[in-house]
């Protein structure tokens, strides 16, 4: 009985991990230029779940990479996302081009220097269903992998992180909120990684999940019908 019971939790359970590894199709839903704050984010069903600041929402974790607490020169190592003077950027003085004036992010933000990685990940069962960012200077050496809860991954790399448009030339003008769709699959964790200096964002939003009862009960039955088999083997060998 406990043997076709566990026999039918792992049938069950393997239909669920397969269902989501069917589903498991991550493309970029669109971008949104300057929106540092999240403006679009209610209109995508999101909400902002930490920015470096003062929003660190419970049953999410940010491991990694370096986060930088002032504005540094933004054509050093680590360029702040740009932001222009209308929705609150603050001008700073090019090296590249003294006579000019950079506009950048004027709150806490995170840089992924070369050979350098960070992880964004779902606490104590939570998940998430959906992601987006804030990025800068779009760089094609940067990379983002989200691990997906079937345990495959998927990975983006370059222009394809944010969809192509513009092209990955570093511009330090250009900043954007990325919106993705995970095409109605969870995703446990999302990595960044940057081969050269450096992957610059802020703003981490979306929404999270947490698992099923029914899958919950499968996992349950499942590690009962185990232990089971593994005592009746003991009982056995005395």
């Amino acid at each position: 009985m406990k043997m076709r019971m566990l026999l039918a939790a792992s049938a069950a359970l393997g239909l669920t991990m397969a269902a989501s590894s069917a589903n498991a199709l991550i493309t970029v839903a669109g971008t949104e230029q300057n929106d540092l704050y999240g403006n679009t984010l209610a209109a995508h069903g999101q909400t902002m779940l930490y920015d470096f600041d003062a929003i660190a929402v419970a049953n999410v974790s940010f491991t990694g990479g370096t986060e930088i607490t002032t504005t540094p020169d933004p054509i050093s190592t680590s360029a702040p996302p740009p932001l222009p003077l209308a929705d609150g950027g603050v001008p700073v003085t090019s090296n590249a081009n003294p006579a000019g004036t950079v506009y950048v992010d004027p709150t806490d933000y995170m840089s992924v220097g070369g050979g350098g990685s960070a992880t964004f990940a779902g606490e104590n069962g939570n998940f998430f269903r959906s992601f987006s960012f804030y990025m800068g200077s779009p760089d094609t050496y940067n990379k983002v992998t989200f691990h997906l809860r079937d345990g495959t991954t998927k990975v983006l790399e370059g222009t394809a992180i944010w969809g192509g448009n513009p092209a990955g030339d570093g511009n330090r003008e250009n900043g954007y909120r990325v919106y993705y769709d995970f095409g109605g699959s969870g995703v446990d964790a999302i990595t960044f990684e940057s081969s050269q200096n450096s992957f610059e964002f802020d703003g981490l939003a979306g929404t999270l999940g947490v698992p099923e009862p029914g899958t919950w009960a499968l996992m349950i039955m499942g590690f009962g019908g185990a232990g089971a088999m593994i005592r009746r083997r003991k009982m056995a060998v005395a």
